[in-house]
């Protein structure tokens, strides 16, 4: 019977010595991911890099550590990310800004007079709606800053 405890406690801590040893790699391979994420954001590819923690975060939930820094380096390539966004819709934006400004006084114009065309009040109305969209994706984007930024100081 002694026998047989001994046996058990024996393959007990051999379990426990290999799911120790597992953990350990679990870190190592999760730690892996983590440093090609580093990599991408580096590289300015910010996009990558949040894909790249993501799978972290999905196949290696166990990995606290790891996840811990993943999370800051999410946070700086989410961050990165919008402001690029940012910047390219603020240049488009008053870049269409100027062109609707331009387009709809001649064609305001043209219309007083009784010589506006379909495709003139279409092309007022289509610069609008384009010079919206863009002040929507601006405000988003730097509403996703903000939070950002609020999340990271937490």
């Amino acid at each position: 019977m002694k026998a047989i405890h001994f046996t058990a406690a024996l393959a007990l801590c051999a379990a426990l010595g290999l799911a120790g040893c597992g953990g350990n790699t679990v870190e190592k391979k999760a730690g892996a991911l983590l440093e090609q994420a580093q990599q991408l954001y580096d590289k300015g590819d910010y996009v990558k890099a949040a894909a790249t923690i993501d799978s972290l975060r999905k196949n290696f939930p166990e990995a606290i550590e790891t996840r811990k820094k993943a999370l800051r380096l999410y946070q700086e390539s989410e961050l990165k990310r919008a402001q690029g966004i940012v910047e390219r819709a603020d240049t488009a934006l008053q870049r269409v800004e100027r062109e609707y400004g331009e387009l709809k006084t001649e064609v305001e114009k043209l219309r007083e007079k009784g010589a506006a065309t379909v495709e003139q009040l279409r092309s007022v109305n289509l610069l609008r709606v384009k010079r919206d969209s863009l002040k929507t994706v601006f405000d988003v984007e730097c509403a996703k800053i903000k939070y950002i930024k609020k999340k990271m100081e937490e």
